[in-house]
């Protein structure tokens, strides 16, 4: 028997296992009001179930297992859109980041007349990660959705230029992720200066390791994940090389004095709504969406740089 109701059920489509999570979080909270239900991987569905109603899709990273699932994604993607409706009678689904199935659950909706909102966070995909089959598809779920989200106008107008302005287009920035703390270290001529978030060619990390490689600071961390890169650790530079958790991720914004981001292009950035956040002083650069995100007041901006980026540290620095 059907459990109809009166209101327009949200469905949020989240497939990726870990990519845009904070980003995904905070856009919960922002739905918590109206109660979604959760089609997740089973690797967030522990992190999820406590707080909303949810279940579970098995998603792999092993290649033959992940063509064979594939190839039932459309069989899966029309059962579980038939299951929402009859649970809820009116539906509309939501895809807060992006995923390759999502193209699946996209074209049973048009199919079935149901409305779609789909998140853009990268219309390019970025250097050192570079995908035409990425873009190719995420083209195609453009095509499909109802409502198109984008987290800046640098990243919107990458659209409009090869797909044309569309009513279905709107630009939504990133929230503020909640660092949970206030940061409260004071000005230093020898700071702790930390890098956060994936560690990604275009995210310039080299370009700050060589730009305070001969200034007397006290340290330079580099936290995050990396991707096609080895970094290691060496005297003055302090390498965390894992996915972190929010927790030490507020840890590391507590014990450093400047967050810098180097990045050499970007669509928006989570990091830099965190720092804004925990009021920890930021140097960055002046790419793609970064400055739609904060005002000379808040950041110090810089050229994408070696020698850009030196100055702003020394400057801040007071050397």
């Amino acid at each position: 028997m059907s459990n109809h109701n009166n209101q327009n059920q949200c469905i949020v489509v989240y497939l990726s296992e870990r990519g845009c999570l904070a980003y995904v979080e905070a856009i919960l909270k922002e739905l918590s009001s109206k109660q979604p239900h959760l089609l997740l991987s089973q690797k967030n569905l522990s992190r999820f179930e406590s707080s909303y109603s949810a279940e579970d899709i098995r998603t792999t990273k092993n290649k033959i297992q992940f063509l064979w699932s594939s190839l039932s994604i459309q069989m899966q993607a029309r059962k579980r859109i038939d299951d929402w409706t009859n649970r809820y009678g009116s539906i509309t689904l939501y895809f807060p980041a992006f995923h390759p199935w999502n193209l699946a659950f996209l074209k049973m909706a048009k199919e079935k007349g149901i409305t779609t909102t789909l998140t853009i966070h990268d219309y390019h995909t970025h250097s050192g990660e570079k995908s035409t089959l990425i873009e190719s598809q995420q083209k195609k779920m453009i095509g499909l959705a109802t409502e198109v989200i984008f987290l800046s106008e640098y990243v919107k107008a990458q659209a409009e230029a090869e797909l044309g302005p569309q009513a279905k287009f709107a630009v939504h920035p990133h929230p503020i992720l909640d660092a949970g703390l206030r940061h409260a270290l004071g000005h230093s001529t020898q700071p702790a200066i930390l890098f956060l978030g994936r560690v990604v060619h275009y995210k310039g990390v080299d370009l700050l390791m060589k730009a305070v490689q001969d200034l007397k600071i006290n340290k330079l961390t580099i936290a995050g994940e990396q991707v096609g890169l080895s970094i290691k650790s060496t005297d003055g530079v302090e390498v965390i090389d894992h996915y972190l958790s929010p927790q030490e991720m507020s840890e590391l914004i507590a014990t450093h004095h400047l967050l810098v981001l180097p990045y050499r292009e970007a669509s928006q950035s989570g990091i830099l709504t965190l720092g804004l956040s925990a009021g920890i002083p930021i140097i960055a650069t002046r790419v793609g969406g970064l400055t739609e995100q904060a005002g000379a007041e808040q950041v110090i901006w810089t050229d994408p740089s070696i020698q850009g980026i030196r100055h702003a540290v020394k400057a801040w620095m007071g050397v």
